[in-house]
């Protein structure tokens, strides 16, 4: 009596129709507003980053040309 049968098995397992992850607009929100929030402190970092002068970039253990290849890269790449 106390046993489950294969079919009750089946039933409570996930069936393929079902998406693995579910939205909620809440989430796809905030999901984005992080995205963007992300991209805009990254774009000001490099912009930052470029202003230092060769001493602080020394002491950060950076070259003209490290700063160069990383103030060229688009918003959006990390």
């Amino acid at each position: 009596m106390g046993t489950i049968s294969n079919s009750a098995a089946q039933a409570r397992a996930r069936r393929p129709t079902e998406p693995l992850y579910t939205f909620t607009r809440s989430g796809v929100v905030s999901g984005l507003l992080t995205l963007l929030l992300t991209w805009q402190e990254r774009a000001w970092q490099r912009h930052v980053l470029s202003t230092l002068d060769d001493s602080m970039l020394k002491d950060v253990g950076l070259s003209r040309a490290d700063v160069f290849t990383e103030s060229r890269k688009p918003f959006w790449r990390a």
